[in-house]
Formats: structure tokens, sequence, C-alpha cells
């Protein structure tokens, strides 16, 4: 859905209205924006028409449309900071943030199958000493994995910025079926945990604290598979699903156009939410001397769901909202490359590894989630929170190490940025632990 309102595409708005579960003969949806949000907080609070006239919908929020009139009498005037502060596009990073965190596990499992390649490879050539032998055919790994961002955005863009943090633990086990074939399954939790920007202050208007914040505890499985065509050339697989709970606050001020004072608008949501990941991948790994150069080709492909929502309201303000469900599709390419250097010590093997990839996002798209007033016992106006587009093109940079140790020990670290995305950081990194039985 664009940025349009209603009614131009009423019959598109009608069946959006269904899908919510409300039925309305009438609907107007405002798009983010200060003049749309006026438009309607004047709607939903103070009941006014295109005329002007009306009434409060319902005793919950009389109190503040009475709270807006003016020294003229008019009512429903509120102040251009309240405006943007009250704005709900807190609600757009759910789904996006966790698209993120799928495409993340699918990310995990491409590199879990490039590491195995690579130590099968160098177990192949025997290593040194002899420290490097063939073991059964059972792995069991571990690892821990942490990433840290940051989105910046205008105080009027469609979306907030944002910081935050996110870590997993995985456990998984892996079966090799030939010297250079595997199955195996990873186990995932993860905490993600994002706070919104801090408002600017202006006349009369004062915050205090983030924006609100977004709070999610996720669980998920992936089952992967990688496969030789030959001594070079070689596929992989992967799929899984994750199940989340999610905590979304916002803080917003509640200001009429005088400015005559200001009031705290604190409410809480929770919505469960589901993803689904699945990729696949070729690629064909040669060598020239000692070092290890691997170019490969990657498809990923990436959905969430985040179910609708009702807030609570901690601060007493009627202003708490109904948040619509919300969905995000990923599509992405990945042409990268890898390279690996074997190094033999007395007591093992260190191999430093590097890659390089260009991303290309097909899906993705810009897309609105309805919210609405809880105390408008109406249904009939909603606004909609609309999502950024994202940036088509970037890069993913990426460093580690690997320690193949006596007895099918193999401690190994990973640090990975992403590179060349308008307005967002993202580094992550991974410390895990393998043993070969």
């Amino acid at each position: 859905m664009n940025k349009s309102a209603f009614p131009p595409a009423m019959a598109v708005a009608v069946g959006m209205l269904v899908a919510f579960g409300v039925q309305a003969p009438e609907a107007h949806a405002q798009s983010a924006g200060n003049a749309s949000y006026q438009d309607f907080f004047a709607t939903s609070v103070c009941g006014l028409d295109s005329t002007g006239e009306g009434s409060p919908p319902s005793q919950a929020i009389a109190a503040r449309c009475r709270d807006t009139i003016d020294n003229n009498g008019q009512a429903a005037n509120i102040s251009g900071d309240s405006e943007s502060s009250l704005n709900p596009n807190q609600v757009a990073i759910a789904a996006s943030s966790a698209l993120a965190r799928a495409r993340s596990m699918a990310e995990q499992a491409e590199d879990r199958m490039r590491d195995q390649r690579e130590n099968d490879e160098e177990e192949q050539e025997g290593g040194d000493e002899g420290y490097v032998a063939s073991f059964g055919p059972w792995s069991l790994f571990a690892n821990l994995e942490t990433e840290w961002f940051d989105q910046t955005r205008l105080p009027y863009a469609n979306e907030r910025g944002f910081d935050g943090d996110r870590i997993r633990g995985t456990l998984g086990a892996d079966y090799r079926l030939n010297p250079r074939s595997h199955i195996g399954l990873m186990l995932h939790y993860e905490h993600y945990s994002a706070d919104f920007d801090k408002e600017l202050a202006g006349t009369g208007f004062a915050p205090t604290g983030p924006a609100g914040s977004v709070r999610s505890n996720t669980w998920a499985g992936t089952v992967f598979a990688s496969f030789s065509l030959s001594d070079e050339a070689w596929l992989d697989a992967s799929a899984g699903y994750g199940s989340s709970d999610n905590v979304f606050r916002r803080n917003a001020i509640f200001q009429p156009g005088t400015r005559a004072f200001s009031r705290p608008v604190e409410t809480r949501g929770e919505a469960d939410g589901e993803m689904i990941f699945a990729s696949i991948g070729a690629g064909y790994d040669f060598l020239t001397g000692a070092l290890s150069i691997g170019p490969y080709i990657r498809g990923r492909y990436v959905r969430s769901k985040i179910d609708g929502y009702v807030e609570e309201d901690l601060s007493s303000s009627a202003l708490q909202l109904a948040v619509g469900r919300q969905k995000a599709t990923s599509l992405t390419s990945v042409l990268g490359t890898q390279l690996s250097y074997p190094i033999s010590t007395s007591w093992g093997v260190i191999m430093p590894q590097a890659r390089f990839e260009y991303e290309h996002e097909f899906e993705d798209d810009p897309r609105t989630t309805l919210t609405s007033f809880v105390n408008d016992p109406r249904g009939t106006a909603f606004f909609g929170v609309t999502t950024d587009a994202p940036d088509r093109n970037y890069f993913n940079a990426a460093a580690g190490l690997v320690m193949i140790l006596p007895n099918g020990i193999m401690p190994y670290i990973d640090y990975e940025a992403l590179l060349g995305y308008r307005n967002f950081d993202r580094h992550r990194l991974t410390v895990g632990l393998r043993l070969e039985f």
C-alpha cells in the first residue's frame, strides 16, 4: 500500500479492514507524517469531519480533545513536536527486525557449512606432524554470536532512528556422509534489544529518554546439507523456522497546540512472531599453493510475521493503539569469494579466513501497518505507518580464524561488517568450538 489516503482506493482499503477484523462502511487512513497525524488525531480523538464539525467518539478520549481547545474555541490542534512524538512509527521496526534476525540465522548455517568444507580440505591434505587426523563422522559444535547496530533517521522520516544489539547461542551437530558431504541440525536461542532515539526538545516539550523500545526472544531450528559435486565444486542448502515473543514500548508526549502543558504517553504491547528462512548456494574452491580461493553464488529467502496487538496504557493517557499484523519478505542474491590459508605449527593448524560479498535485495518493499486508537469505538479512522524503502545493493566483509587442534578440537572466531548500506551500520562477532569424534 502506498502513502495515499484510503478514499482514492476504497476497495483496497475495505479489503484491508476486513483482513484486520474491522467492519466499517467508511474508512479513512493517514500516512506517516506531521500533517497526516494532525488530521488523524482530529478525526479519531475529537470526531471532527471534513467540515470541522463533530464530537469525541468516546468519553475515554474526550479529555484529550478538550485539552486541545485553543483561545478561539477550536479543538483538535496539537503541537508540531507532539505530532511527531505521537506518530507511532516505532511499529515499523517489528517485521523488519524479525526479517534481519531470520536472515542472520540462514547466514549462520552457511558459515557452518563453509567452515566444514575448509576443515575437510585441510584434513585430507594431512596437516603437519600428523596433528590433523581423520576422526569419526560426527561433529558437535556450539557458538555465541553477538551483533550491534545503529539506524540513523531524520526526525520526520517514515522510520525512527534506533540502536541496539542481539546475542544468540547455538548448539548443533552434523554427520559426515562422505569425505566432502554433510548433513546437520542447529538449535538457536536469541535475545534482541533496540531503543529508539530520544526526540528533540521544543518549547514546553522535554523528552526524558528513548522514544520507545523493542525486546524479542526467539527460538529457532535450522537443518542444512552440503554436498561435493567434484573435488572443487560444491552445493549447499539450509532451511529453518523460528518463533518469537516480542514486547513493544512507545514513549511519547501529548501537547496541545497552545503548548500550555504536556503529558507523557507511555504504552506497552506484546505480540507473537514467526519466521522462516531458506538458502541455497554453489561454489568452486581451488588452490594456489596453500591459498584456497573460493568464489560462490547464493540465493536466500526469508519471511517474517508479527501478530497484531493492542497496547496497554501505562500513563492513563487514553491514547493507546491497536496495531495491525505485519508481514515482510526478503529475497536476496549473494555473489562472493572466500580465502583461507593454513599455517602449520607444532601444536596444530591455524587457518586465517576472509570473505567479501556483494548482496542484492529483490523484495522487502515499503509496506504499511494500520493503527487505530483503542478508545475510538467507531473503528473508522486508521493511521498508516509506512516503512522506508531498503537499500538494494550493499556489501559484507568478514575475517576469521580457525584453529585445528589435536583430538578433533576446533575453536574459531569470525567478525563481519555490513558496508555501503545507507544510514545503517551493523557489526557481528561469533566465537565457537567444534568437536569431531
